[in-house]
């Protein structure tokens, strides 16, 4: 029988991170979120790797 549930992420994420905001911005993250099918750690994931990538750039 094969196990049921989620299978396991190539590099495991065991860090979390909290972040505090006004919520008209955490608002206009789930609004894109949302509209891009994405969750909200994703959008924040995909925020962060653009930044670093913006400042690997320069």
């Amino acid at each position: 029988m094969s196990r049921a549930g989620r299978p396991k992420a190539e590099t495991k994420k065991e860090k979390v991170v909290s972040v505090r905001m006004k919520p008209e911005d955490y608002a206009k993250i789930k609004r894109y979120a949302e509209s891009s099918n994405k969750t909200v750690t994703q959008v924040m994931q995909e925020g962060v790797a653009k930044l670093l990538e913006e400042k690997k750039e320069r």
